[in-house]
């Protein structure tokens, strides 16, 4: 049976946390495009926030953990990002128990409560332009792929990345983006860009 542990949890969101910040004028960058060009900044907030947590290790539960990053996220004030972000992370504490330890059966099932706390605010669909086409297809890999914890976040990483790249052809829908209509076009959407790194250092975490 493979198990995910507290302490490999905290290697993961920490490393996501340093890929974050990594990328945070990119980010700005391409927010610029269609945006307000702060998205970068709203991500760096959420980055030192993920990274003050997983790095404390007298938070002695899973859903502790989860539920504080959520709570944090929430007060960040730069856009939608922060409500968004605190949302899921919010969900993924409620598909879990207070427990210091996962299995592949149970870590499924924190990601699938993240995606329906977040489809209860959140219309948007894949293909609209949005953090959606990145996370949507990550909690779909994850809920598909069998084998080790490492296994599905492989899965999670390369599914949103396929899935923040496809943005580039897409005409928003949501936010201010959407005001700019096809001058989007040709630009991936930031919002899915920063879950992809998201996933990206889950995935490289859990392996280091």
């Amino acid at each position: 049976m493979y198990v995910l542990t507290l302490p490999v949890l905290r290697k993961m969101l920490h490393t996501a946390a340093v890929d974050l910040k990594e990328n945070v004028q990119y980010l700005c960058e391409l927010d610029s495009v269609a945006g307000d060009g702060d998205h970068g900044i709203a991500i760096g907030h959420i980055a030192d926030i993920l990274k003050s947590h997983s790095d404390d290790t007298t938070i002695a539960t899973m859903n502790l953990l989860l539920e504080g990053i959520g709570d944090a996220f929430m007060g960040v004030n730069a856009g939608s990002s922060g409500p968004l972000w605190g949302t899921i992370f919010a969900g993924m504490a409620d598909g879990i128990d207070d427990q210091q330890e996962l299995t592949e059966i149970e870590f499924k099932r924190m990601f699938a409560q993240a995606k329906e706390d977040f489809m209860d605010v959140s219309k948007a669909k894949v293909g609209d332009k949005t953090l959606v086409d990145a996370f949507y297809p990550a909690v779909g890999a994850i809920a598909e792929t069998e084998g080790s914890i490492e296994a599905l976040l492989d899965a999670a990483a390369e599914a949103a990345k396929k899935g923040a790249d496809a943005t580039a052809d897409m005409t928003a829908k949501f936010g201010r983006a959407k005001n700019v209509g096809e001058r989007s076009l040709g630009h991936k959407d930031p919002g899915a860009v920063s879950m992809a790194i998201f996933f990206a250092g889950l995935a490289k975490g859990a392996r280091a």
